[in-house]
């Protein structure tokens, strides 16, 4: 089948059941790398009740083992791109519409705060190793501070992150003030916080979750750049604008971080 408009890994791996090994190195501004965080059967569903196919161009169901997740993916793409084509300018170029929101703005001087703690937190650190505590992710530096609640009171897990968490507290401290101006019911409720800097694309799907995610940007990187992208249903994509703002983010569905300038500085916290 033909490729899907802005999609050449489609071309290149026709029928494969993936590509890339990680969202890390998946080009997030294509649409196979959108949807690769689906399970088959999710992408599956998504052919029979959002477009309508029943069956393949042979006859079989599009359920049946035999048919595999390439295959799947590949008609999937192609009815996209017939989409992209009717619909035009108004959709993202990947046949699917975005619709555009912004999180709370959190107070001027926290979030000064916020932004002068991350850069001297990264820049401490520059040059030591092992700041990709999640390497399935493309970004230049990613900590997780866990609260030892997460874990057994008495398990090795709770006494580790105890220990880190002390060591950043002051970090840790400073993210729950910003947290507790916007949404004291959260800051209530989370129970860790990702730290990272130039966070780039990666779709992925947070399967752990519970519940939505906050989230929280800072840098210098552009106004309108460098959203927070989540998949509402199989046509919408909401584009959620986090700079210096907070806002709840379901990550148990397809979500990435909009292109920004690599040359700029993202700066994020994730409360989850």
């Amino acid at each position: 089948p033909p490729p899907p408009v802005s999609t050449d890994d489609a071309t290149t791996e026709l029928h494969s059941d993936k590509v890339g090994e990680s969202p890390a190195v998946r080009d997030a501004t294509h649409l196979r790398s959108q949807l690769e965080p689906w399970s088959t059967m999710a992408l599956r569903r998504r052919l029979v009740a959002d477009f309508g196919e029943k069956r393949t161009n042979d006859g079989r169901s599009w359920a049946d083992d035999d048919v595999s997740r390439g295959q799947v993916m590949d008609q999937l793409l192609r009815l996209y791109q017939e989409e992209a084509i009717k619909e035009g300018k108004c959709h993202d170029g990947n046949g699917r519409a975005v619709v555009n929101v912004s999180g709370t703005l959190v107070e001027e001087s926290i979030r000064k705060r916020v932004l002068h703690s991350l850069r001297e937190f990264w820049t401490s650190k520059s040059s030591s190793t092992g700041n990709r505590e999640r390497p399935s992710i493309a970004a230049e530096n990613y900590m997780i501070l866990c609260s030892p609640t997460m874990f057994d009171a008495t398990s090795q897990n709770a006494a580790k992150a105890a220990i880190k968490l002390k060591k950043y507290e002051a970090l840790w401290n400073l993210a729950h003030e910003a947290i507790n101006s916007v949404d004291p019911f959260f800051a209530s409720q989370y129970t860790a916080v990702a730290v990272t800097h130039n966070f780039e694309g990666s779709p992925h799907i947070d399967k752990q979750n519970l519940c939505p995610f906050v989230g929280f940007a800072v840098g210098d990187y552009e106004d309108g750049t460098g959203g927070i992208m989540v998949e509402c249903s199989a046509r919408v994509v909401a584009k959620v604008n986090t700079k210096n703002r907070m806002a709840r983010v379901d990550g148990r569905y397809p979500h990435w971080v909009g292109p920004y300038d690599s040359k700029r500085d993202r700066y994020s916290l994730i409360y989850y």
